[in-house]
């Protein structure tokens, strides 16, 4: 019983660490709806940074939303 306990736990451990280890790689959390890192870069590299920067401005897009898309630059 206890072998079983111990399983179920580590098993439980396992689980939580590599949520959130996913959650950490991904970079598109905040980012507006639709939107991924892949495609910000390659809209970017296509447009340059200030004319993508007054784009999302005009298009509405808030602070946080445009500071998210920026941690995919990096």
């Amino acid at each position: 019983m206890l072998v079983v306990g111990i399983f179920v736990l580590s098993a439980a451990l396992i689980m939580l660490m590599t949520r959130q280890a996913r959650a950490a790689a991904t970079p598109d959390i905040g980012l507006p709806a639709g939107a991924t890192c892949e495609v910000i870069r390659e809209k970017v590299a296509e447009h340059g940074k200030a004319a993508s920067l007054a784009w999302a401005i005009k298009q509405g897009f808030s602070l946080a939303q445009i500071r998210a898309a920026r941690r995919c630059l990096k």
